[in-house]
């Protein structure tokens, strides 16, 4: 990694912060797919894997986008987590931060993964998981996987691999500053408890939409680098705010939620940029738009060159029983 890398600054925001996968990262990939376990292998607490795409994970995730289906067509509850967080009670999260932006630093590959992660917690917490939402600073876990320096951008898979391995530092414990390092080494041991298990999408530049759209349908979410920019929002024949690709970046971002209106599935894109997407009347976030399956497919193409995009799968706080959180669909939503 050049220590000479200086990223691209636009309106105060870092644009150019994921790197090409080099090598050795590719290197990495491959040894870090070779040695992953099935699915279905039991493992020590404390000792999150990176699975395999086998078959058993697609059995998975097919049994969680028949959950989430009855859920949505039911409409007896939203999983969509922005939705979820607004309605969780004070004792189910520890924080009301969904997304910030990543400010001048090159952080975006923490950023995506943080928010893949807070995604992800918040949708199983609608489907019943016993999850505590207690969110992450996403600079830490980047920070320590490029040697302590906050200097250029990173790649997937390194992050994939920090992530797993180290874990996050919860933003009940450092703070939520995002653009300077808190003080962390304090707790190292709580990031073991927040740990990522992930599975690397095996797809190539040609089925890689299909198997992001699958796994937002299951209520996973997806980190993601790529160099097709996301310039802005429109509104598309169906009212649906969905982003309008222009121009480049190396930029990383991820993608969690999922609906169909009219037909049309649409998958909840999430960036660090700020809210610079706008707003609909539907409350989505504005550092967020949606994407169909043609924009999707265009804004893939480029996102093996920095690593393989992956599944996010968290470990976080729990609480000692289930307890089901009835997330209602707002009124104003449009199916």
């Amino acid at each position: 990694m050049s220590k000479t890398w200086i990223p691209e600054i636009q309106n105060g925001v870092c644009i150019n912060g994921c790197l090409p996968a080099t090598d050795d990262a590719l290197e990495l990939c491959d040894a870090l797919q070779a040695a992953a376990p099935s699915y279905s292998t039991v493992w020590e607490v404390g000792d999150m894997p990176i699975f395999s795409w086998d078959a058993t994970f697609e059995r998975y995730i097919d049994e969680q986008c028949k959950l989430h289906d009855e859920i949505r067509a039911g409409r007896k509850q939203c999983v969509l987590p922005w939705v979820v967080l607004e309605h969780l009670p004070d004792h189910r999260c520890k924080s009301r931060r969904f997304v910030f932006s990543q400010g001048y630093r090159p952080s975006c590959m923490g950023h995506g993964n943080g928010f893949a992660r807070r995604g992800v917690v918040l949708t199983s917490i609608a489907v019943g998981m016993p999850f505590i939402y207690d969110p992450c600073n996403p600079i830490v876990t980047w920070y320590i996987s490029k040697g302590e320096s906050t200097r250029g951008g990173q790649n997937v898979v390194t992050m994939a691999k920090f992530a797993n391995e180290v874990g996050h530092f919860p933003e009940s414990l450092v703070g939520p500053d995002n653009i300077n390092v808190p003080n962390y080494k304090q707790h190292m041991a709580a990031a073991k408890l927040h740990q990522t298990a992930l599975v690397f999408l095996p797809g190539s530049r040609n089925t890689l939409a299909d198997q992001i759209i699958k796994c937002c349908r299951a209520g996973l979410g997806v980190a993601i680098g790529n160099s097709t920019a996301v310039s802005g929002s429109t509104m598309d024949k169906s009212g649906v705010k969905i982003a309008v690709l222009r121009g480049s970046w190396a930029h990383a971002t991820c993608f969690v939620g999922y609906r169909v209106v009219n037909g049309i599935e649409y998958v909840g894109w999430i960036n660090s940029h700020g809210k610079i997407y706008g707003t609909s009347d539907e409350g989505e976030p504005a550092d967020m738009c949606w994407m169909d399956r043609a924009t999707l497919e265009r804004f893939v193409l480029t996102a093996t060159v920095y690593g393989q995009p992956y599944v996010v799968l968290p470990e976080t706080t729990t609480i000692k029983e289930i307890e089901r959180v009835r997330v209602p669909f707002p009124a104003n939503w449009r199916a």
